[in-house]
């Protein structure tokens, strides 16, 4: 199925993000995540990824309930030709979205699909993510396996919540998480942070290194789900039980600089696929 043009509910003027510096990209299109591993059959949570394409957008998102899908804001154009294919391949058909719906301040954004979708669903994660919880990342197309992009998955430690780094919106607030056993690229934008199988943080940003390449995508900065989780239910209809906890200190990322490790990266064993590196 082609995909169809939709609307967007401006809540806000949409800002396009783009280079920041030398040191932090926004996660914009381009291939997904690198020397990871294949999520395929992982349970509910690749079940429910979502591969978004939108004009020339291609991005990642995750279904929170049968009809909506949770992704960046940054990756929704003012208007476009939208299609969805939602499941752990692209063996899955491309579906239309019928309508996108802004954060007015956040880099999040809601993608509803017209029809009610029988896919795997994910939950918010119920508490305020703190400093040295681990977690898993998800997104799409950075390779393929016997001609079809699969989900790649790799692991994520947060580290801190910070505020002021240095790119086009200096006033978020996001979740700060290195990454192992994969690197996180452009094409993930928009993708879940995991932790215990639920939905804590959507990838809003990663490292890139124009100095040091094999540096990119070893850090990756989330929007934290449960700071708003009133305004995902709002839209949604979601039940969201009280979240608990309370969020964890705010760090200057400019006061105190992000530290960027060397890529740690999965190494393939007899059980995996043969990827072959490909792109949208």
């Amino acid at each position: 199925m082609s995909p169809a043009s939709f609307t967007t509910k401006a809540l806000s003027v949409l800002t396009a993000f783009a280079l920041a510096s030398s040191a932090l990209v926004a996660a914009a299109p381009a291939q997904a995540l690198a020397n990871a591993r294949n999520a395929t059959g992982s349970s509910a949570t690749s079940d429910a990824m979502v591969r978004l394409q939108i004009g020339q957008t291609a991005c990642s998102a995750t279904m929170i309930t049968s009809s909506w899908a949770l992704t960046a804001r940054h990756c929704i154009p003012e208007s476009g030709n939208a299609g969805a294919a939602v499941g752990s391949s692209t063996l899955s058909p491309l579906q239309p979205v019928a309508q996108a719906i802004i954060h007015p301040t956040a880099d999040l954004a809601l993608v509803q699909l017209p029809n009610q979708i029988n896919a795997s669903t994910v939950d918010l994660y119920g508490a305020h993510v703190q400093p040295g919880e681990r977690g898993q990342a998800s997104g799409w197309g950075g390779y393929s396996a016997l001609g079809q992009q699969v989900v790649q998955a790799a692991d994520v430690q947060v580290q801190r919540r910070v505020t002021n780094v240095p790119s086009p919106d200096r006033g978020a607030v996001m979740l700060e998480g290195t990454v192992a056993n994969g690197r996180l690229m452009p094409g993930d934008s928009g993708g879940p942070l995991y932790i215990n199988g639920q939905l804590a943080g959507v990838l809003s940003m990663s490292t890139a290194d124009e100095h040091n390449a094999s540096q990119a995508g070893t850090v990756g900065w989330y929007i934290p789900v449960a700071e708003h989780a009133d305004w995902i239910a709002r839209h949604t209809g979601k039940p969201i039980p009280p979240i608990v906890s309370a969020p964890a200190p705010l760090v200057d990322a400019t006061a105190h600089p992000t530290f960027i490790p060397a890529p740690q990266l999965h190494a393939p064993t007899s059980s995996d696929n043969v990827w072959a590196v490909s792109s949208f």
